[in-house]
């Protein structure tokens, strides 16, 4: 043990009982298994040890290296493992990366005061430049071509890294190229044909004192120290047009994973030296931390601004439904809306038709799809649908317009279920229409049964003629019409099994004379005691519509 803050009193470094021997962390490590960004442990040292432990027994562990090398392991202690949350690990992990790198720039700092004063003070600078540097990750990795090929004083220096083709190798930044391999968007196979691909492959660095004598001879192993495979030659136009003859590439690792590869090249033969590679892959570690670190900024960041956008998107979408429920004299209205994510493809909307009189416009309808392109295409449809509900049509002849206009208007490949309906507030009486929405459900209380109201039609948005039927209704006194959209039916377990209408039509009959908000209720209380804590992947919105029995005169 190097350093310590706040062991318990069992656990005082000089007691020399709770220190005998070794622990299981020490066993990982020797054996080579404390490999991983963090290892959970259940301390064996802290279940040997007798004395106040103030509750400790587990410890997550995290190996402390400086590229592939391992100089230690930084432990903390926890009561159990919820001591430990996700991003209590993620900043551990962080920390024993940060904590590597500092050991490794003190050891070399002491190397500055005995031996080799200019190259280790150059990694020193180095290293001080890129993880104090405030740059974009873009002009990190220029600037990190720029110090690397000055520092070794060579001709040209480049970046590559994956970029979604997992065959290829893309550029990324380059310094001393005759041609810029960035702007012109070179890529280099990602396997053994080429030197990248295979040092990305097995981590480990290749060097080549003469790229032409290489490829003349046909050689299949370099001398640089210990003996190095090289891949078949491999070579393009505009790479022999650079003219390189030396070449080094060195893994760029991280948490020992290969996240990219440093090429060295000269336009004279060179071969390095096993001091130089040392420094070359000192070198490249700082620069892949340095890198990693930007990337975890920049996606932070990109995060951060998406979650904005779609808080946004969130109110925008939250401002087009009803700000509230109707209030209207003998009806009683319910509604519950669920997105299954930020933003969602569901609504629904009331509005007075007001060339009718009592005639109350209703509407529920679910974009497929999820997220930001659902909701902008229900906010279109909304819009259109609102806009000839209120020219005073029939509802389908609404829908079918309406249809026609989202099919011309619409760059997506979506399409939308709708139910739309006309009640009359003073008679009850409702006409409606169906494009592929899931069918409401009326439930009669003068006879206790249900009733889907389906008409004939398909969902809109996919062909510009279609056929929509229509059909009515006449609601009476305690009456009630349940208008859903899938999110309800197509819950499911953990196991797949899906709620279903025979369960939403038992909780309608149980809770006949219900009110409308009692109704709703529990329809959600029976949704979610099915699902449990299975998150919902759909959508799911519903609403309740009651005709109240009408009061006796006084």
């Amino acid at each position: 043990m190097e350093a310590h803050y706040n062991l318990p009193p069992a656990l005082t470094p000089g007691k020399p009982t709770a220190w005998k021997g070794g622990c299981d962390c020490q066993a990982l490590c020797d054996r080579g298994k404390m490999n991983r960004a963090y290892n959970e442990v259940r301390c064996s040292r802290l279940a040997n040890t007798r004395g106040d432990k103030r509750g400790l027994t587990v410890h997550a562990s995290t190996p402390l290296n400086i590229g592939d090398r391992n100089l230690g392991i930084l432990n903390v202690a926890g009561p159990d493992w919820s001591a430990f949350s996700e991003d209590a690990l993620a900043i551990l992990t962080n920390v024993g990366s940060q904590m590597g790198v500092a050991i490794e720039r003190a050891r070399l700092f002491d190397m500055v005061q005995q031996q080799r004063i200019h190259e280790q003070a150059a990694l020193l600078s180095l290293s001080g430049k890129l993880l104090e540097s405030g740059l974009e990750l873009d002009d990190l990795m220029v600037q990190v071509t720029r110090e690397v090929r000055d520092l070794l004083q060579v001709d040209a220096c480049a970046l590559l890294f994956p970029n979604g083709d997992p065959n290829a190798l893309s550029f990324f930044a380059a310094a001393g190229w005759h041609a810029d391999p960035v702007a012109g968007g070179r890529q280099i196979p990602a396997d053994e044909r080429s030197g990248p691909g295979l040092v990305m492959q097995v981590q480990e660095p290749l060097i080549i004192e003469d790229l032409r004598q290489t490829e003349r001879m046909g050689l299949q192993q370099v001398q640089s120290g210990s003996p190095e495979i090289i891949p078949a030659s491999w070579t393009v136009d505009w790479l022999q047009g650079e003219g390189f003859r030396g070449h080094a590439v060195v893994p760029l690792i991280v948490e020992a994973r290969s996240i990219g590869v440093m090429v060295i090249n000269t336009r004279q033969p060179r071969l390095f030296h096993d001091g130089e590679v040392r420094f070359l892959r000192l070198m490249a570690n700082q620069a892949a931390i340095a890198i990693e670190k930007a990337r975890l900024i920049r996606e932070r960041i990109q995060r951060e601004r998406l979650e904005e956008e779609l808080a946004i998107g969130q109110r925008i979408q939250l401002s087009l439904l009803p700000e509230s429920n109707p209030q209207i004299l003998g009806w009683e209205f319910a509604t519950h809306y669920g997105p299954a994510r930020q933003i969602g493809g569901d609504y629904y909307d009331f509005f007075q038709l007001t060339n009718k009189g009592t005639q109350l416009g209703m509407v529920i309808a679910d974009v497929s799809g999820k997220g930001v392109s659902a909701a902008l295409f229900m906010a279109l449809s909304r819009s259109i649908i609102r806009t000839k509900a209120f020219t005073g049509r029939r509802p389908w002849e609404v829908l079918r317009i309406a249809n026609r206009l989202i099919c011309k208007d619409s760059r997506s490949n979506l399409f939308i279920t709708a139910f739309y309906a006309t009640l009359d507030t003073d008679t009850g009486h409702l006409v409606f229409t169906n494009a592929g929405h899931n069918r409401p459900v009326w439930l009669n209380d003068q006879t206790g049964h249900l009733k889907e109201l389906a008409t004939e039609g398909i969902v809109l948005g996919v062909f510009e003629r279609i056929f929509l039927g229509e059909d009515e209704i006449d609601m009476g006194p305690n009456d009630l019409l349940v208008l859903y959209t899938d999110g309800v039916t197509e819950a499911m377990t953990d196991t797949g099994e899906l709620y279903g209408l025979d369960r939403l039509y038992a909780v309608i009959k149980a809770s006949r004379g219900a009110s409308a908000q009692s109704m709703l209720n529990a329809i959600l209380q029976s949704v979610h005691a099915f699902t449990g804590d299975t998150p919902h992947s759909d959508d799911l919105t519903l609403f309740v519509v009651k005709r109240l029995p009408e009061e006796p005169p006084v």
